[in-house]
């Protein structure tokens, strides 16, 4: 079931995610991490969103979050807008989905079809909000008949409608309650009877008329067969039948097989006097020669040509400029080896270097938020300063940072000539004089320098990494382009061997077949006696000689056909005329058969509808009380069966795989009698058979987590999977470290053995390398996914990657 994939996401604006972010999900596994804020939880309703319409967790909480899921910018005056954009694969039907968000709420253009989308919500997708009242939800609602436990029972056990089954067969369950609903049915039984004489009579009439024509059409397809036409001939063409055994084109063709025989034995006694018992003795080793040679090209062509021909083209999609067509197998193979890792390598190179320029714009913006602000603090502080000490004061002290050397700024003077010191002491103990928080002014004034520097130094660097930025889409593609690279180097490298012993057959072949042609084209006599036994072959329609063939192997041959020709069309005028009586037969009794047709089909068109509603009519009354008798016997058995089969056994599997310590398995109980519905409740029951109380009074806090997660996970397995996906938002909250090594290994029995799809979200740093260790790829075609979501200083950031499985190399050569 994982042919039906989520492939790509887009987001723009939802939520707690500002900006757009792209999110791709073609992997079995996609582990989503980030901080609480990041925009984990939004990532997932996104999905829910954009496929069904609605995120149900959120209706729950407020009817009105359809006006809350567009991301607030800062400025309410900036008219801003979001969408969703979701790539799928498998789906029947639409596999491109999308959603446009404003102010005033949400506009899908396309979404799943009703059952496919409340199957998602309710079985493929647990939002963290439900987790902890899961459990509660199906606690609360064993008594309501539109529950979500009596909607799940409904479409697990379909008890409903074995309900309307019961009440729709009470009208009928007495024929005279039939004949009183049916005003008819005294009329449709007289008429039944008179039309059983009338078909009687009209059957007798055709089965005579039947008889004869098949006795005409056997004899005319006898006759046809000998005329070489192979197709039957039955009743509906008859007339072009005629027409066809009109024409006579057999003495004709006996006339042109006569010269042809003539013409084959001048050239049979023309090739025996030139025979040459030497000759064909040499060109027969020769002719044995290229027989081998071409049998082992032609063997290593049906082993081999078709996956080197593929890769070959493969190869020269990547590099057009590659001769696909060299004649030297190795130095293709070497061109083409050092042609695709050195496009692998810039794939991977440009790739790192796009992250990396990535991440470090985030940093640089958040530096860049930090200097302004520092910034601003010190020209603040600058000012009170200032104002404080007088005018001078400050444009002295502001002076002091456009001092590089002896001259004065304002007047340009030399003030080393006047030899009391540097210009900045100087100026700084003027400035000292002026006022007594000069000290404090010069230290503000020299970090002030320092910051406007920093700032300019780390908007150069933005605009450096903003020039050669990659947009994020780009990234993914050299991801999935580095991953088909590779698989072409391992290719290349396993068809290596092959390809070499391919070039020597073929080199084998040709100069086998060139000795041949060189030696025959010596005999000027044999090549003017196969030139036209060539003409002779195409007036026969036979296949023209080969250079290898001998010209008596041909003439024996080609004489052979001839006779049988010959032979083929005195039958054929033979039988032509019997073929013709035949038709004129078939004709007259086509004739009879259709009258009595047309009368039968009449006739029987009125009693196929009578016999037939008397028919339901007998059938209903004796039914009826069947079904209605084994309408509740059903019920028990469906019930017992269903729930303590599939659904008890499952869930307590799933739980004791989980918290193999907790003494107290959920379950749900059954009423044991007889009821029009079926209200099962939530209990607990010890593993030593006694029963307990309910999950919320018998289990822990972190152990009712893992009922309400194992539960999700055997409603979504116990009915019939319309998707294959399983969505979890945070799944593991208040697990001890047990409980999480027994999910992970339930979350890849999930995804290996059942075929699901998984998208996981987590907050914990160490739990997300964890389960990125435990999931990763094991065999060939497995796939992870990892998505790192962050708040950057302006948009939110999503870092992907893939990992593929990759066979381990290096313990064969330490081996």
């Amino acid at each position: 079931m994982t042919d039906i994939l989520l492939r790509q996401l887009e987001i723009t604006n939802f939520r707690s995610i500002r900006g757009t972010i792209q999110a791709p999900l073609d992997a079995k596994v996609v582990l989503v991490h980030g901080e609480n804020g990041a925009g984990k939880t939004s990532l997932l309703s996104a999905i829910e969103l954009v496929l069904t319409g609605r995120v149900i967790s959120l209706q729950r909480a407020d009817p009105q979050y359809m006006s809350q899921l567009l991301h607030r910018v800062p400025l309410p005056s900036v008219d801003s807008h979001g969408s969703i954009s979701l790539q799928t694969e498998g789906l029947a039907g639409e596999n491109s989905f999308s959603a446009e968000i404003t102010q005033g709420g949400v506009q899908t253009r396309s979404t799943l079809a009703s059952g496919a989308a409340s199957f998602f919500s309710e079985r493929c997708y647990l939002p963290q909000a439900l987790l902890g009242q899961l459990l509660q939800i199906y606690q609360d609602s064993d008594a309501a008949p539109d529950s979500p436990l009596s909607r799940f029972v409904s479409e697990m056990l379909g008890l409903d409608r074995l309900d309307a089954i019961e009440t729709g067969l009470a009208p009928v369950g007495d024929i005279r309650n039939l004949r009183k609903t049916t005003e008819r049915y005294g009329q449709v039984e007289y008429e039944k009877s008179q039309l059983d004489r009338s078909l009687t009579e009209h059957r007798r009439t055709r089965d005579a008329a039947e008889k004869a024509l098949d006795a005409a059409l056997s004899e005319l397809n006898n006759a046809r067969s000998f005329l070489g036409l192979t197709d039957p001939v039955d009743s509906s063409n008859l007339d072009a039948v005629l027409d066809e055994l009109r024409e006579i084109p057999e003495e004709a063709a006996l006339s042109d097989l006569h010269d042809q025989r003539r013409r084959l034995e001048a050239i049979a006694r023309e090739a025996s006097r030139n025979a040459d018992a030497g000759t064909q003795q040499d060109e027969s080793a020769l002719a044995e020669t290229h027989r081998q040679a071409s049998e082992r090209l032609r063997s290593w062509q049906q082993q081999f040509d078709q996956p080197v021909q593929a890769l070959r083209t493969r190869i020269a999609h990547t590099f057009p400029e590659l001769n696909a067509s060299h004649s030297d197998p190795q130095a293709y193979q070497s061109l083409a080896l050092a042609s695709l890792r050195e496009k692998r390598k810039q794939a991977e190179d440009r790739s790192a270097r796009a992250a990396q320029d990535t991440k470090r714009q985030a940093e640089i913006n958040n530096e860049l938020v930090v200097a302004t602000k520092n910034l601003q603090t010190i020209d603040d502080e600058i000012g009170r300063i200032a104002e404080n000490s007088g005018a001078l004061g400050a444009v002295l002290a502001e002076l002091t940072s456009f001092i590089s050397n002896e001259t004065c700024p304002v007047c340009d003077r030399d003030f080393g000539e006047q030899r009391k010191g540097p210009l900045s002491d100087h100026v700084n103990h003027k400035v000292r004089g002026l006022t007594g928080s000069a000290e404090r002014l010069l230290g503000l004034s020299r970090n002030r320098s320092s910051q406007q520097e920093q700032i300019e130094r780390l908007e150069r660097e933005s605009a450096e990494i903003q020039s050669r930025s990659v947009p994020q889409k780009e990234i993914i593609d050299l991801d999935r382009l580095a991953g088909s690279l590779d698989e072409l180097i391992a290719e290349l490298e396993r068809l290596a061997p092959a390809m070499t012993e391919g070039a020597a057959h073929a080199a084998a072949e040709t100069a086998a077949r060139r000795s041949l042609n060189d030696y025959q084209s010596r005999n000027l006599a044999r090549t003017a006696t196969m030139e036209t036994l060539a003409e002779f072959a195409s007036s026969l329609n036979q296949k023209a000689p080969g250079s290898l063939d001998m010209p008596e192997q041909v003439v024996t041959q080609f004489k052979a056909v001839i006779e049988e020709r010959i032979q083929v069309q005195t039958s054929r005028a033979t039988e032509r005329s019997r073929a013709r009586d035949s038709v004129a037969r078939a004709k007259v009794e086509l004739s009879r058969r259709k009258d009595a047709d047309d009368r039968i089909l009449k006739d029987q068109t009125k009693h196929g509808r009578a016999d037939e509603a008397l028919k339901r009519a007998a059938g209903i009354r004796s039914d009826a009380q069947t079904i209605k008798n084994k309408v509740e016997a059903v019920r028990s058995k469906i019930i017992g069966k269903e729930f303590n089969d599939r659904l008890n056994r499952l869930w307590r599997d799933l739980f004791v795989r989980l918290a193999p310590n907790e003494p107290y398995v959920p379950a749900f109980r059954i009423p044991t009698d007889s009821t029009h519905r079926l209200q099962p409740k939530l209990i607990t029951t010890h593993r030593a058979g006694q029963a307990g109380g309910t999950p919320g009074a018998m289990l822990s806090a972190g152990n009712l987590n893992t009922a309400a997660l194992t539960l999700f996970i055997a409603l979504h397995l116990t009915v019939t999977a319309q998707l294959p996906w399983l969505i979890l938002d945070d799944p593991v909250q208040s697990m001890d470290d047990v409980h999480i090594a027994h999910f992970a290994a339930l979350l890849r029995t999930l995804s290996k053995q059942h075929g699901r799809q998984i998208i996981i979200a987590v907050h914990d740093r160490q739990l997300f390398e964890y389960l990125k260790l435990e999931l990763s790829p094991a065999f060939e075609g497995d796939s992870l996914r990892t998505l790192e979501l962050s708040r950057g200083a302006a948009d939110t950031l999503c870092f992907p990657d893939r990992r593929s499985f990759r066979q381990e190399t290096a313990l064969r050569f330490v081996a």
